[in-house]
């Protein structure tokens, strides 16, 4: 019997290879996937059992035209936000469906009156190295964000972050404050091998102890993520 994936592999690598006119490679861009020209971002995703939620609720994957706001908000940088001191920007996330998948569910209740936390993985390709985003971290504790209202943003990283084999990893907290809202804190867990970089988040109302290592629910999660955004 004859392995069909195989054999489209085989052909998909030859014409990598050697440029031939294969029009489902030039479609698909299936060489520009480090690691792996076989596989589009597109096809990974996260089984919905990784995330914690409530039985009976939905693992929702971010639709395209979603993208650019929910990027935004995972990466510190929403769309037409101000930043002072300038050099203190987030690292921007790909807003290109063909770059970056996002699947978001909401956890369980928080404390009462809160809203439940949100749980989100990203799956983006990236021509920045991971460190820079952890330099920046590191470089900008406190800056000022200007969107929709003023925020101050404080951020610090995180002293134990789970390995994943082969890539480099990094974690953070980041807490944005306006006044008179309570705090968003968002946990962040990357990992990145080549130019395929994924995240897990959990975006939480409230203060949390921004050194505690990152909740076990988010470690599965990010876990989950690296096994299948960096196969």
């Amino acid at each position: 019997m004859i392995d069909v994936t195989a054999e489209v592999r085989r052909t998909v690598r030859a014409a990598c290879i050697t440029g031939l006119g294969l029009a489902a490679v030039l479609v698909s861009g299936a060489c520009s996937v480090a690691g792996d020209p076989h596989d589009a971002l597109v096809e990974r995703s996260v089984s919905a059992s990784a995330f914690p939620i409530e039985p009976g609720a939905a693992v929702t994957r971010v639709a395209p035209a979603q993208l650019p706001a929910i990027a935004g908000d995972i990466s510190g940088m929403p769309v037409g936000a101000q930043i002072e001191p300038p050099g203190c920007a987030p690292q921007p996330i790909s807003a290109l469906a063909t770059d970056t998948v996002v699947q978001t569910g909401f956890g369980g209740a928080g404390a009462p009156g809160a809203p439940p936390p949100a749980y989100t993985t990203v799956i983006t390709r990236t021509t920045e190295p991971l460190g820079e985003v952890m330099a920046a971290v590191a470089r900008c504790g406190d800056y000022r964000r200007s969107s929709a209202s003023p925020v101050v943003v404080t951020q610090r990283l995180l002293d134990q972050v789970p390995p994943v084999r082969g890539a480099a990893v990094a974690g953070y907290t980041r807490t944005d404050a306006s006044p008179g809202v309570t705090p968003v804190t968002t946990t962040l867990l990357l990992a990145q091998r080549g130019d395929v970089r994924v995240y897990a988040t959990r975006r939480t109302v409230g203060d949390i102890d921004p050194t505690a290592a990152a909740d076990p629910a988010l470690v599965t999660l990010f876990q989950a993520v690296a096994a299948v955004g960096l196969r």
